[in-house]
């Protein structure tokens, strides 16, 4: 399994809200690069190693680790099939 660091979306279990800051101090020392901890709606974004996605998805108050999805659209000018 590669190693290479993957693109992530961290949600919080519902329970946890309230401690998302000490969730996020968690999956950094887990070896996640935090890039943003957004409290309101329960999420943490980052990169982490892929061969840890599967330990940080067993941390108390994860629900769920999924990697990020990205879309290039095409520019506005060019022909769409």
């Amino acid at each position: 399994m590669t190693t290479e660091p993957q693109q992530v979306v961290v949600t919080v279990d519902d329970d946890q809200l309230a401690e998302i800051g000490e969730l996020a101090e968690r999956l950094r020392l887990a070896g996640m690069r935090i890039d943003q901890v957004l409290g309101d709606i329960g999420v943490i974004t980052g990169s982490l190693p892929a061969d840890r996605l599967t330990s940080a998805q067993r941390l108390p108050g994860v629900a769920a680790v999924e990697r990020e999805t990205s879309f290039q659209l095409p520019p506005p000018d060019e022909d769409v099939q």
